[in-house]
Order: C-alpha cells, then sequence, then structure tokens
C-alpha cells in the first residue's frame, strides 16, 4: 500500500517563510541529485540558518523527514520521498580558515572546500579532491581515496539529534540544540561515521604543505578521475564498497557485467562498479542491475557487496 502524502497547511508555510526557509511542494527530486532520477517528495524545504533548523525540527517531529545533502550518492525511488526533504543552504555554506584550522558548514560545496585548501598550501583533503556533494556528505560517508578518508583530519562534528526522523536516531529524547561531538566519540569506518544525526558543522585539522606538492596531487587526482570514472554521465558514483582486499568494480567486470544495460541505466564501460544513467533511466532500472550485480558476485565469489550509496 502506498504511503499517504504529507500535507502542510498555509500558516506552517508562512512560518517557515518569515524564517527564510523555501518551502516547495511536490519538489522533483531528479532535480536535486547528480543521478537524474527520483519522483517528487511531498514538500522540499531549503533551511538557511541553526535558528530555522531548530524550528524544522520542532514542527515536524512527527512526520518523516531526509536530510538531504549535495545529492551525489543517492537514489530516490520513482515514486518520490512522502514526507518532507530537508536541504541545508545559507549559513550552512559558509568555511573559514584560521591557520591550519577549518570550520566549516555542512552545506559547504567539498570541491571548492579541497581547492580552496590547496590554494592555501594546506594539506589533509586531498583524498576528497574530485569527490562531488557537500562536505556533511563526505564526512557522513566518510569519503576518500583507497588508503585514506576525511575523517583522519576531522576535529570534531556539530550535530542535531533529531528523534524520530526518518534516518535519523531513535533513542534520543533531547532538545533540538547543537551537540559537539570530539572525534574520538564517532566510530568512523571505510565509508561510514555512524553519525545518526543531521550533521551541521565540521571542524578540520590541516597541516602546512609546499603548496606545489599539494596541487600536483591535485591534477594527478583529475587526470586519474578522468581516464577510469564516467564522470560526464550521471551517476551517484561508485554503487557498492570495496570489499576487504578485493575492488569492486573489478569483481563485477570479471563477472562479465560490464556495459549490461536495463531501460535508461548502464553499468558503466568505464567503470563497472558505476551506473550511469544514460537518458531516461529509472530508479527500478538501476535497482533491477543492482540486483543482478549482487546475485552474480555471491555465485561467481562468494561474496556479499555492501551498498554504499543510499535507496530513499
Amino acid at each position: 500500500m502506498e504511503r499517504r502524502r504529507k500535507t502542510i497547511n498555509s500558516a506552517l508555510i508562512a512560518k517557515l517563510s518569515s524564517l527564510n526557509c523555501k518551502v516547495l511542494k511536490d519538489e522533483n527530486l531528479s532535480k536535486h541529485t547528480s543521478f537524474k532520477i527520483g519522483g517528487a517528495a511531498d514538500f522540499f524545504i531549503e533551511v538557511p540558518s541553526a535558528l530555522a533548523l531548530k524550528k524544522c525540527l520542532e514542527i515536524f517531529k512527527s512526520q518523516d523527514i531526509f536530510i538531504l545533502g549535495g545529492g551525489t550518492n543517492i537514489l530516490f525511488s520513482d515514486g518520490g520521498f512522502r514526507g518532507i526533504v530537508l536541504k541545508l543552504s545559507g549559513e550552512f555554506k559558509k568555511y573559514s580558515f584560521d591557520g591550519t584550522k577549518l570550520s566549516c558548514g555542512a552545506a559547504a560545496p567539498l570541491a571548492l572546500v579541497v581547492k580552496e585548501a590547496a590554494q592555501r598550501k594546506l594539506s589533509g583533503l586531498e583524498c576528497c579532491f574530485g569527490i562531488p556533494g557537500s562536505v556533511g556528505g563526505a564526512v557522513f560517508g566518510n569519503a576518500g581515496s583507497a588508503n585514506e578518508s576525511i575523517s583522519q583530519v576531522i576535529e570534531s562534528v556539530e550535530i542535531y539529534p533529531y528523534s524520530n526522523g526518518r534516518h535519523c536516531r531513535q533513542d534520543l529524547q533531547s532538545p533540538n540544540d547543537a551537540i559537539v561531538l570530539d572525534k574520538s566519540a564517532i566510530n568512523f569506518q571505510y565509508r561510514k561515521s555512524g553519525i545518526a544525526a543531521i550533521i551541521a558543522k565540521i571542524n578540520f585539522s590541516l597541516k602546512n604543505e609546499v603548496k606545489n606538492d599539494i596541487l600536483d596531487l591535485l591534477s594527478q587526482s583529475i587526470e586519474k578521475r578522468k581516464k577510469t570514472q564516467p564522470i560526464n554521465q550521471p551517476s551517484a558514483g561508485c554503487v557498492f564498497k570495496n570489499p576487504v582486499g578485493f575492488s569492486a568494480g573489478k569483481l563485477i567486470d570479471e563477472a562479465g557485467l560490464k556495459g549490461k544495460t536495463i531501460g535508461g541505466a548502464q553499468i558503466s564501460e568505464v567503470h563497472a562498479n558505476f551506473i550511469v544513467n544514460q537518458g531516461g533511466a529509472k530508479a527500478e532500472d538501476v535497482l533491477r542491475l543492482i540486483k543482478i550485480v549482487k546475485t552474480e558476485i555471491k555465485k561467481k565469489f562468494n561474496i556479499d557487496l555492501e551498498m554504499e550509496i543510499v535507496i530513499a
């Protein structure tokens, strides 16, 4: 049975607007994801400040909420999202440097922050160069390269616990005030952080480095990604996490699945751990390919692939 649509009355919309929130009804989620796939959300709300975020959490405490970052690591269903999608904006996009310290809003564009750090001769974020999306999303998924991750340079993370929201912790009953978590209190692992709350701000500790060395690393990373990833086609990045000791892309390639197509979705011919939207792909097309890949890899190699992208 299809879940009932959520409604927000005009008075509530006016209240949110007074907080400078942008409220959109039946907003097509394909416009907000790198996959260019997904149906409509009942309500899509851009939240520009900490005050507005706290108010939203108070107002929607009994509603299904999805917190959307840069939209680069997610597949929304063709039926959309029955609830409220919140996207941080405004002050959450700001960041500042103080010597080797970086204070960064969760909605800040990751690529821009990495580039500016390099320009300032600060090292530590090179592993995230070329990864699209927001800084908060990168922290949530502990993004990085094969051997390094963003968590290595994190000092603390400011979060907003939310007790009733979808994809957030259910055991928290504290007020909707920010909590600062020291890195030692966060269970960072390969491609996950264990943070089950809304990430609002991140504090980093970087290192001084020779500028040319950093720029050389970034240049090498650009060239490698151009050659090895389908950067000119809509996708959500790597679909599966690399199993310990293996490359997911190589396993999929060896299983003979590279290039397999269903509807408008294709297992990339450039990198087999990417599924690309060739035009008009549906979420169902992607999900069918994912099922085939998981089944074949289990059958041929007895390995259970774990998802890296979020299915919503």
